[in-house]
């Protein structure tokens, strides 16, 4: 095919291709129908003979024949315009050569009606018009007239009977041509309407016709489906099935009015109660069909999108009263950092009321150092590089307070397709406070606010770290508060905490700016002094704190003054890490107490070996009761008036395995710091109390046997508990057993000591005041203690007969004794 002939294409919702074969196929008559017609035409086999005869010359002459024919043809602009397709033009040209050959052919079978036909459908099919084809016809003859004269002119007589048989022949052609453009007609007419009826049955718009009659002439599926009732028959009233009296009465006006047009909107109530009503919006207007007038209604149901706007009204509204009243700050803003929206919890947060705030960004309440992250973020969240993110920063209220935030930033794609940010604040200025308060903690002496042992490692190892770069000293004091267990155990924890509390507060007040007081536990804390330019200045605040401590503390009614102990190492000649230095500083802090308390000592190379000693002690003696290494001595006591040894005083003597013994004076008071005196103390007194039953049992002359009380033991709460149960657990005679205590034990609290000797005293046990006259005893308090005896402190009697001042306290301590109906009881003779 030539490239010139190739069709263009074709616009959208062209027809659907022709097919010119199967159209031949359905309109070609049948047999019986052909030759029904070829009868009434009277052509018979003579007449196809006379045109057979002369086929030859006409063939001869065709091309001239057909030439003319198309020059006739376009002359006309009407039907030039139908020839402008050169391709339809070349088709056209080629089917009217093969008929003007088969026209004279002789061969008039059923083929040739169908070639007939065919031709007349290619005419029809490119807008020829019937009356163009009748015209063609008698071209067709007046060009075929003479060329057929010139054929017979040698037999004229031929002409008249073979013109008459042409024209019979012409005449069924045309008749196969009007019939042929009859029902292609007809087809084109049922194939729109089908198409027209496809349409209107697809189309989601209810569609109704109604004539002047109130009739309806044509109504959709969507309509009946939208009116909820079923097809009307034909003619049916309008009024039969549609039950809408508004929509009735408009449609009654549009058939009066002469021009009408009229938009309503109905609502059609719901069916069941389940249901809800649907919204139609109706458009009248008139039309004419044939000169008739009718009515066209055209509905559109809005019932989904009027829902789906009451849907988005009620979201709007939910979304409103979420934003408006959420528990969280909500806001939006531009991608420029414009406040566009806030809501109240948001303005509560930051101070400023939203129509502020629309003249603000929030780079006017965040501050300058936090904007760099902030910014990052948003640029990767404008890129859609993220979904959003949170980060947590300070906001800058409207009076000037910065406020912690958890900010959570997401991008939001607006109907107009702008982007906005929503952002969600929420204030955790408390949470903050919450974890500072937990890092103070994590770092900070509960008690007394001062830092922890932590928090002083952490310092330690900063200023050690300094002092080795830039070569200078640190000094490291170790304080420990004298006694201090003697008064928790008096008078409990409570008034043990004011002295701590106390003590730390007045250790704070005294140190330089840049030391570092801290607690590590019960009484003991420790001062950093990160940076000392001589070791005389440890030794300087060592004295003011000292002196500071023992200022008089009021407890609980109770006057008392703390006396420290303090041991001090020096970075680097006693140690290059925290840990030695701690270890050097408490070694001299110990080395304070034994001489004497209440003072300081640098640490040397000595006191490591008596750290070492101590805490091998201390290990030893939390061992000793399980292995069996503790012994009583029994000193007697001799009435001096018999001579009758009347009782013992037991004595406790440590004796480790393979060991020298360990004398009383060097375990005893590790054991009062440790805590251990208290299974000790009951250790003695249960052996005590079963020696007695033992010679008891021996037959021995009933005897007493003294125990003494450490301060720790008589504090216990339970010693009134533990001194009945060891009695009856032992078998021993509460009226055997004789407990001391010395003065200054009894006076740290008077009244509870005097509750406890009393309860003592009614189990029938024996008591005596220790080492009396080396205390401070009232002599007001001693006559309500419920004791038994006096024993002078050995320091007066060991020189009884040399020094008068001693004879002179003995003798008034014995005349007070006697006095008071006690018995008296020298030690040391």
């Amino acid at each position: 095919m030539n490239a010139s002939c190739v069709p263009p294409t074709p616009p959208p919702m062209t027809r659907k291709k022709f097919d010119v074969d199967a159209m031949t196929d359905l309109m070609a008559p049948d047999s019986a129908t052909s030759a029904e017609y070829r009868a009434y035409l009277e052509f018979t086999e003579h007449d196809a003979e006379l045109l057979r005869d002369v086929h030859p010359y006409l063939r001869a002459h065709q091309s001239g024949i057909v030439l003319a024919f198309y020059e006739h043809l376009l002359r006309f602009p009407r039907l030039r315009q139908l020839l402008d397709d050169r391709c339809a033009f070349a088709r056209l040209k080629h089917l009217q050569a093969e008929y003007f050959h088969s026209l004279t052919a002789g061969d008039y079978d059923n083929n040739y009606e169908r070639n007939r036909v065919r031709v007349g459908l290619v005419h029809q099919h490119i807008g020829l018009e019937i009356r163009w084809y009748i015209g063609a016809y008698r071209k067709y003859l007046a060009e075929l007239a003479p060329v057929l004269q010139a054929a017979l002119a040698a037999t004229p007589e031929r002409y008249q009977p073979t013109y008459d048989a042409l024209l019979k022949l012409m005449c069924l052609d045309m008749s196969l041509a009007l019939d042929t453009y009859e029902q292609a007609g007809r087809l084109e007419l049922s194939g729109l309407k089908n198409y027209a009826e496809q349409v209107l049955t697809s189309l989601p718009s209810g569609v109704m016709v109604i004539d002047t009659a109130r009739q309806v002439r044509t109504i959709n599926p969507a309509m009946c489906a939208m009116l909820g009732v079923a097809a009307p028959a034909g003619n049916s009233d309008v009024g039969d099935f549609l039950h809408l009296p508004e929509l009735c009465e408009r449609i009654d006006v549009g058939l009066r009015a002469p021009d009408y047009s009229e938009e309503l909107m109905l609502t059609l109530p719901a069916e069941l109660p389940m249901l809800e009503p649907r919204y139609l919006r109706c458009a009248l207007s008139r039309a004419w069909l044939d000169g008739e007038n009718l009515l066209l209604l055209i509905a559109e149901d809005l019932t989904v999108p009027m829902r789906a706007k009451a849907a988005l009204r009620d979201s709007e509204e939910r979304f409103r009263i979420a934003f408006d009243y959420a528990a969280v700050g909500l806001a939006q803003a531009a991608r420029d950092g414009r406040w566009l929206r806030a809501n109240r919890k948001f303005q509560d947060i930051v101070g400023y009321s939203e129509e502020e705030l629309q003249t603000m960004s929030f780079r006017d309440m965040s501050l300058e150092g936090e904007m760099l992250a902030s910014e990052a973020w948003l640029r990767l969240l404008l890129a859609g590089e993220i979904p959003s993110y949170a980060i947590e920063k300070r906001y800058v209220r409207k009076d000037g307070a910065p406020v912690w935030v958890n900010v959570a930033v997401s991008r939001m794609v607006a109907s107009d397709a702008e982007v906005n940010l929503m952002i969600v604040v929420e204030d955790i200025s408390r949470r903050k406070q919450y974890e500072h308060e937990l890092r103070h903690m994590a770092s900070h002496d509960v008690l007394t606010g001062l830092a922890n042992r932590s928090l002083l490692m952490d310092r330690l190892d900063q200023a050690l770290a300094l002092a080795h770069r830039s070569q200078h000293q640190v000094a490291i004091l170790f304080i420990d508060l004298d006694r201090f267990k003697t008064i928790n155990d008096s008078l409990g924890h409570e008034a043990g905490d004011h002295v701590i509390v106390e003590a730390g507060r007045r250790l704070a007040g005294i140190v330089r700016e840049g030391d570092t007081v801290a607690r590590l536990g019960g009484d003991e804390f420790v001062v950093l002094m990160p940076d000392i330019p001589e070791c005389s200045a440890a030794a300087v605040l060592s004295a003011k704190l000292l002196e500071a401590l023992l200022l008089p503390v009021n407890v609980l009614g109770h006057e008392f003054s703390p006396v420290g102990s303090i041991g001090i190492s020096i970075y680097p000649r006693d140690g290059v890490d925290s840990n030695a230095l701690l270890k050097n500083a408490d070694a001299a802090m110990y080395r304070a107490k034994e001489l004497g308390r209440g003072n300081f000592q640098f640490y040397t190379e000595e006191m490591n070996a008596r750290t070492l000693d101590r805490l091998r002690m201390e290990s030893g003696l939390r061992r000793a009761i399980e292995r069996h290494e503790f012994v009583l001595y029994y000193q007697p006591q001799i009435d001096l008036a018999s001579g009758v040894q009347v009782g013992v005083e037991a004595l406790l003597r440590w004796c480790p395995p393979g060991g020298e013994p360990v004398a009383p004076a060097e375990f005893i008071p590790i054991a009062e710091e440790t805590g251990l005196i208290v299974e000790i103390g009951a250790w003695v007194l249960r052996a005590a109390c079963e020696q007695l039953v033992a010679w008891r049992e021996a037959g021995l002359p009933p005897l007493t046997v003294a125990v003494n009380l450490s301060a720790r033991q008589f504090h216990q709460q339970n010693l009134v508990q533990l001194v009945g149960q060891i009695l009856a657990e032992t078998g021993c005679d509460a009226a055997q057993l004789e407990l001391e205590i010395t003065e200054s034990v009894v006076m740290a609290d008077p009244a509870g000591a005097t509750a406890t000797l009393q309860e003592l005293a009614d189990m029938g046990v024996s008591l005596s005041i220790d080492d009396f006259g080396t205390g401070h005893s009232s002599l007001s308090y001693l006559k309500r203690f419920p004791i038994h005896a006096l024993k002078i402190d050995r320091s007066f009697v060991r020189d009884l007969t040399t020094d008068a001042d001693d004879a002179a306290i003995v003798c008034a301590v014995i005349a007070l004794a006697h006095t008071m109906q006690l018995k008296v009881i020298a030690e040391g003779v």
